[in-house]
C-alpha cells in the first residue's frame, strides 16, 4: 500500500475559534492584509481559499444545506465555534487556534473493503455510541435530493442512489472512529476513507477534524465537497492535527 506524500501539495491551514476569538480575528484581519469571507451554503466551501483570502464557516452554516450531516458538528465539542481555513498561516497571535494542516496526498489504497467489512464497522460499539442520532434519520427527501443533484453534477450514475451507498456513508465515519482500516505514515496507523467519492457523505466531519480530532486522517471528498469546495476526485487529503481540541478552544 502506498504511503502518503510527505511533501505538502496545495497546503491549507485549519483553525477553530471561539466566538470571542473569532471577533478578534475579524478586527485584526484587514491590518494584516487578510481578506476574510464567509461560506454561504456549506462548510466545505472553505476549501476554496486562495493567497491573501481566508474563508470562515459560521455555526449557522452547519444547519443550512447539509442539516442531517451537520449533526456531527452540532453534537461535537466544536459546536458554536467558527471554522477558518487559510492558504497561509494566520499571524502568530492566532497560533493557539491552529488545529490542523491539510494537504493533498498521493495515497492510493490497494483495495477497498466489501459489504461484510463495512457492516462490521457500522456494528462497532465506538460508532454506535458516538454517532449523532440525527445523522441516520434520513428520509425520502434525502434520497430524492441526492439522486437529482449528484446526477446533474455527474457525480452519480443511473445506478447510484442513497440506498446503494447508505452502508458506505455510515461505515466511512465509523472507520475514522474505530481506525480499523489504516495505513502507516511516520510510524503511525492512519485511518483512511474506505469508499469511492460516490459512496462518501459529509467528508467535512473528517476533513475539518470534528471527530477523532487528535488523529491523523486520509480523507476522500464527498460529492458535496467536490461540488461546493472544489475538492479533486480520487485525491486523498492528509489531515494532520497540530493542537489537541482543548488547546484550540
Amino acid at each position: 500500500m502506498q504511503r502518503a506524500n510527505s511533501e505538502s501539495i496545495d497546503k491549507r491551514y485549519l483553525y477553530w475559534f471561539s466566538p470571542d476569538a473569532f471577533a478578534s480575528l475579524k478586527l485584526a484581519a484587514p491590518s494584516h492584509g487578510i481578506k476574510l469571507t464567509t461560506t454561504v451554503l456549506t462548510p466545505c466551501q472553505v476549501l476554496r481559499v486562495s493567497p491573501g483570502r481566508a474563508i470562515y464557516a459560521p455555526p449557522s452554516v452547519w444547519s443550512r444545506m447539509c442539516v442531517r450531516q451537520g449533526s456531527w458538528y452540532r453534537d461535537s465539542q466544536r459546536a458554536g465555534q467558527y471554522m477558518v481555513m487559510s492558504a497561509e498561516r494566520l499571524p502568530a497571535m492566532f497560533d493557539q487556534y491552529l488545529d490542523a494542516e491539510v494537504a493533498e496526498s498521493d495515497f492510493v489504497p490497494a483495495s477497498l473493503p466489501g459489504n461484510a467489512e463495512l457492516e462490521g464497522l457500522v456494528d462497532s460499539s465506538v460508532y454506535k455510541t458516538q454517532k449523532p442520532d440525527e445523522w441516520e434519520a434520513k428520509g425520502i427527501l434525502d434520497a430524492v435530493m441526492f439522486k437529482v443533484f449528484f446526477m446533474v453534477n455527474r457525480l452519480w450514475g443511473w445506478g447510484d442512489n442513497l440506498k446503494k451507498h447508505w452502508l458506505a456513508h455510515r461505515a466511512h465515519h465509523a472507520n475514522f472512529l474505530a481506525a480499523h482500516f489504516t495505513t502507516e505514515i511516520d510510524g503511525e496507523a492512519v485511518p483512511y476513507s474506505i469508499a469511492e467519492n460516490a459512496g462518501i457523505c459529509s467528508s467535512c466531519v473528517e476533513t475539518f477534524n470534528i471527530i477523532a480530532a487528535d488523529r491523523r486522517k486520509l480523507v476522500r471528498a464527498c460529492p458535496g465537497a467536490v461540488t461546493f469546495g472544489g475538492a479533486r476526485r480520487d485525491v486523498y487529503l492528509d489531515i494532520k492535527p497540530i493542537h489537541r481540541p482543548a488547546a484550540a478552544a
